[in-house]
C-alpha cells in the first residue's frame, strides 16, 4: 500500500499534473496563433472573393485572366497549404451558389491556380483523411478530371476511404451508378442518404439496369434501389415490387410497401389486405399508412373489420384514421356502436381533442 502511495504522490499526481500544464499551454498557444492570423485569413478570403467575383462578372479575355491571376496569386501565401485549403473552400461555396457556365468557370480558376495538383496530393497521402478530403474538393467541385484518381479507390480495404472514394466518383462519373448493382457488401443507411443527396443535386439519369436492383441477394441494393425508383417515379416494376412484399426481412418489406404508397401502385392493394394478418405491429402500421393513400371502397370492409376486432389500439387507431379517409359515412356507422371508435373518430377529425 505504501509503495503506491509513493507512486501516486511522486511520479503518477506529478506526470499528469505536468501533462495538464502543458495541454493547456499548446490550447493558448493555438488560440493566441489564431488570433493572429485572423485578419490575414480574413484578407485572403476577401482577396479570394473579389478576384472569383470580378473572373466571373467580367469575363475576361485570356491577356487579362493571367495578368489579374499573376497579380491574385502575389497577393497571397499561396504555396502554403492552409491557404490553399482557403482559396478552395471558397471556390466551392461559389460552385454551390453558382449554375450553368459560371459555375463552371470555377474549375478554370482550379486549374490556373494548380490547385487541383493540391487535392491529387491529399489523395495520394497515405492518411485517410487527407484521402477523403481531396475527394471532397473533386467532388464539391464537380471536377470530373478527378474521376481517374479516385477509381484505384473504390475497393480500398479501409471502409472509409471506399465509401468516400464510392460517392465522389458516383457524383463525378454517372455511369459508376450502374456498377453499384454488382455491389457485394453492404451499402450503410448513411451512404444512402449520400446517394439520394448526390441524385437530388446532379439530376444523375436513373441507371439503366434499375429492373434489376430489385432481384439482387444484396439486401441493401434492393433498399436503394427501391429508393431510386421512387425518386424518379419509375412504376416500370410494379410487379417486382409488390413481390418484394412476401420477403423475409422486414427492413426490404417496408421499404417496399414505402415504395408502392410513394408510386401510387393501385395493383398492390390486394397483396397489402391479404399480408396484413400475419406482419408485426410495425409492418400492420405501414400498410394502414400505405391503403390510406391507394385504398378504396373495396377495402371498406377490411378496415371495418380491424376497427371491430383489433386489440392493439394503436393499430384500431390507424384504421380509423385510414377509414376517415376513405368512406366518412362508414366510420360514422361504426362510431355509433363503439365507445372506442368514437374516441378514436373525434380525434383523427380534431387532432388535438
Amino acid at each position: 500500500m505504501d509503495l503506491i502511495t509513493y507512486y501516486l504522490k511522486y511520479y503518477i499526481i506529478p506526470f499528469l499534473l505536468i501533462l495538464t500544464i502543458l495541454l493547456i499551454i499548446i490550447l493558448l498557444f493555438k488560440r493566441i496563433r489564431y488570433e493572429h492570423n485572423k485578419p490575414l485569413r480574413e484578407s485572403i478570403s476577401n482577396k479570394a472573393e473579389t478576384f472569383l467575383t470580378e473572373m466571373i462578372l467580367s469575363n475576361p479575355n485570356e491577356k487579362t485572366f493571367r495578368t489579374k491571376l499573376s497579380l491574385f496569386k502575389t497577393s497571397i501565401p499561396l504555396y502554403k497549404s492552409w491557404c490553399k485549403e482557403m482559396i478552395i473552400n471558397d471556390m466551392i461555396r461559389f460552385k454551390l451558389s453558382l449554375k450553368g457556365k459560371a459555375s463552371e468557370q470555377i474549375n478554370i480558376f482550379y486549374q490556373a491556380l494548380q490547385l487541383d495538383k493540391y487535392s491529387a496530393g491529399l489523395i495520394q497521402d497515405f492518411r485517410s483523411f487527407y484521402k477523403c478530403e481531396g475527394f471532397h474538393h473533386f467532388q464539391a467541385l464537380d471536377y470530373k478530371k478527378g474521376s481517374a484518381l479516385i477509381k484505384p479507390y473504390l475497393k480500398h480495404p479501409n471502409i472509409v476511404i471506399r465509401s468516400n472514394a464510392n460517392m465522389a466518383y458516383i457524383s463525378l462519373s454517372e455511369n459508376h451508378m450502374e456498377s453499384l448493382k454488382e455491389q457485394s457488401s453492404g451499402i450503410s443507411h448513411l451512404n444512402m442518404i449520400k446517394i439520394m443527396d448526390i441524385l437530388h443535386k446532379k439530376r444523375i439519369p436513373i441507371p439503366k439496369n434499375i429492373d434489376q436492383w430489385i432481384e439482387t441477394s444484396n439486401i441493401s441494393v434492393t433498399k436503394l434501389g427501391l429508393k431510386i425508383m421512387v425518386f424518379y417515379n419509375y412504376r416500370n416494376q410494379a410487379k417486382g415490387i409488390t413481390a418484394l412484399l412476401h420477403h423475409e426481412d422486414d427492413g426490404l418489406k417496408k421499404e417496399a410497401i414505402t415504395a408502392i404508397r410513394e408510386l401510387f401502385l393501385l395493383e398492390a392493394k390486394n397483396d397489402l389486405i391479404q399480408l396484413f394478418a400475419k406482419e408485426s405491429t410495425e409492418i400492420k402500421w405501414e400498410i394502414l399508412d400505405t391503403l390510406k393513400v391507394i385504398g378504396d371502397d373495396s377495402i371498406v370492409p377490411f378496415l371495418e373489420n380491424i376497427i371491430r376486432t383489433e386489440t392493439n389500439k394503436e393499430i384500431k387507431l390507424k384504421a380509423v384514421e385510414c377509414l376517415n379517409e376513405i368512406d366518412k359515412t362508414e366510420l360514422n356507422i361504426l362510431a355509433a356502436t363503439d365507445f372506442d371508435t368514437t374516441k378514436m373518430t373525434k380525434h383523427v377529425r380534431e387532432i388535438y381533442l
